[in-house]
């Protein structure tokens, strides 16, 4: 599997089935060579250009299973709260 096929697939709460949004990053242990955490978009508020979006890290441990269409996460409530 490639970068670019992970930043394409939707990342779901295992717990409520939300989409909490896409890849926009990956931090990486490059002394280990593995992958410490995926990063997606938080939350923005309308309109998005007064309000900076923080980005939330995905610590590699709350991935629960990487599907061929979804990435499927055990998420806190607080990452999936509605704008």
């Amino acid at each position: 599997m490639k970068i670019s096929d992970l930043k394409s697939m939707r990342i779901v709460n295992l717990a409520n089935g939300k989409v909490l949004g896409k890849i926009t990053d990956l931090v990486m242990d490059v002394q280990g060579g593995y992958v410490k955490a995926i990063v997606m978009p938080g939350q923005t508020k309308w309109p998005a250009f007064w309000v900076s979006e923080k980005e939330i890290e995905v610590p590699w441990e709350n991935i629960k299973k990487i599907g061929q269409d979804v990435i499927i996460v055990d998420a806190p409530e607080a990452w999936s709260q509605d704008s």
